[in-house]
């Protein structure tokens, strides 16, 4: 039997597999605090982690509050030795891209207004700045035992992309192909965005992204389609929260399993949300989806 850590690895890199592999791109620490109590941060998440059957943890940095972005991070992700060494799991760290640090910093409308004047200084001066804090991150994490890069950057919404695509291609791609490759190949990358994306996906391949985690299918992002159109990729988090909501219905389960069973063939699947878990979400409709979906795969 494959280690979680294996188990996920394998997919990304299409090999044999015994079950499919699951994961969540955020778990709330509300959700986890109530039903967990006792326990310190590390062993709550784990225990968490460990009793819905997951194969990765995501881990985000403390970004420090403020309207900088800062140079430097002295100690990102607290807790990643401890996961590296005391658990089977592969870890992923989630970075914000240049899209995310740019509302932050100066506000979403303006910094749309910022990009739709893409040759301003300004705009390409923060893009340099996100690049430059991200590759020494990526650096430092690989050389601590992170397993995974997912760089978060909502840029899309459910007619299509936030941003004129041109722009992405003129100044946030270059500047991503630079981040990836930080890692020397080292580890692979997903990248994250809500909506729908698909115009711009034969460019994230092109910046060097192994998989892609969320595909909303109410924002036209079908998941099946897109694993024929671009077999490479490694796929992560199709369900919806209505899938959870109608997993006691024998109907909707049974397409969802059929769907689940077209997506892992040749492996590149990984099983997951597309929003992750919070509070108020039916785990019990999850772990119904688990159960059905579970049949190993040797």
């Amino acid at each position: 039997m494959l280690s979680s850590r294996e188990r996920v690895r394998a997919a990304i890199n299409r090999r044999p597999l015994d079950r499919l592999p699951r994961g969540e791109l955020v778990i709330d620490d509300a959700l986890i605090g109530r039903d967990l109590n006792g326990r310190d941060d590390f062993e709550r998440k784990a225990a968490f982690i460990e009793k819905l059957g997951l194969d990765l943890v995501t881990l985000a940095p403390l970004y420090p509050e403020g309207p900088d972005i800062p140079a430097v991070l002295e100690n990102p992700l607290p807790d990643l030795e401890r996961w590296a060494s005391r658990s089977s799991l592969f870890t992923f760290a989630l970075l914000d891209g240049a899209f995310g640090w740019g509302t932050r910093t100066c506000g979403y409308t303006e910094f749309l207004m910022m990009l739709s004047r893409s040759s301003e200084p300004s705009c390409r001066a923060l893009i340099e700045k996100v690049e430059q804090l991200n590759q020494q991150l990526i650096t430092r994490l690989i050389d601590r035992g992170v397993d995974g890069i997912i760089i978060a950057d909502d840029i899309a919404y459910t007619r299509g992309l936030m941003v004129n695509p041109q722009t992405l291609r003129e100044l946030f791609f270059p500047s991503l192909a630079r981040q990836l490759q930080a890692a020397l190949g080292k580890v692979p990358f997903f990248f994250h965005t809500d909506g729908n994306y698909s115009q711009i996906i034969p460019d994230l391949i092109d910046c060097g992204f192994q998989g892609l985690q969320c595909f909303e299918k109410q924002a036209g992002m079908d998941p099946l389609e897109l694993k024929k159109s671009y077999p490479g990729l490694c796929l992560w988090g199709t369900l919806e929260v209505e899938d959870l909501q109608r997993a006691g219905e024998p109907s909707h389960l049974e397409k969802l399993a059929a769907e689940i069973a077209a997506l892992s063939q040749d492996q590149g699947f990984i099983l997951g949300t597309t929003c992750g878990l919070f509070e108020g979400i039916d785990l019990q409709g999850l772990r119904t989806i688990h159960q059905t979906t579970g049949v190993r795969l040797e």
